[in-house]
């Protein structure tokens, strides 16, 4: 059984809710983050006002983790519904820990930060699920098997056509899948893919055994 970080009244310990004065440590984070991994080119006026929008408790959360005087570690996360629904979720928007510091548990400890959330919300009378994932071309198995850990995977997303930034990393990544294919097809394996993707299907076939044997 996994063992629980946090405590229902306190959170995670060492993670708190990001203040006004915490704005300026987190949008430096958000730049490596962005120079890291993002796909698409950033507005910096979005940036900000988003995380305004957390740190104004106007409809976002942003939690963090200190290193002395520095915000080392951050999940960002907002309120949304679906298109077909009002019900309402928290829906990760990053969840990420400063190169410096990435051989702690930090971004474990933000995770369970998000599932104590939907804990204390819970208690609260409003049920608020946690949806995270992962959109990154690096140490992406390593990343699956920690969420994996903690929670369901529900399903997968996949993308399709080149992105303003990355551009060499999908095109790579997309020859990869064809030559994944091609050796499959030559040696009768119809179906082979890329594994991290037989990483997710693991996970899957694991989900949907454990739920079989929970009925």
């Amino acid at each position: 059984m996994t063992r629980v970080l946090w405590d229902i009244e306190t959170g995670v310990p060492g993670v708190r809710l990001a203040t006004k004065r915490d704005e300026g440590e987190i949008f430096g984070l958000l730049l490596l983050l962005h120079a890291e991994n993002a796909l698409f080119s950033m507005n910096r006026d979005k940036v900000l006002a988003g995380i305004q929008w957390a740190t104004e408790r106007k409809g976002g959360l942003i939690f963090v983790i200190d290193e002395g005087p520095r915000v080392v570690a951050s999940l960002g996360m907002t309120i949304a519904c679906d298109w077909y629904s009002d019900d309402e979720y928290l829906l990760e928007r990053w969840n990420f820990v400063h190169p410096e510091y990435r051989r702690s548990d930090y971004a474990r400890k933000l995770l369970e930060t998000g599932k104590w959330a939907h804990e204390w919300f819970k208690v609260k009378g409003k049920l608020m699920p946690f949806f995270c994932g992962i959109n990154s071309y690096k140490r992406t198995e390593a990343k699956i098997r920690m969420y994996a850990r903690l929670m369901p995977c529900i399903g997968a997303y996949f993308m399709y056509g080149q992105a303003p930034r990355q551009q060499e990393a999908v095109a790579q990544e997309m020859r990869a899948i064809e030559e994944t294919t091609r050796i499959g097809n030559r040696d009768g394996r119809d179906g082979k893919v890329r594994p991290v993707v037989e990483t997710l299907i693991r996970v899957s076939r694991r989900n949907q055994e454990e739920a079989a044997d929970v009925r």
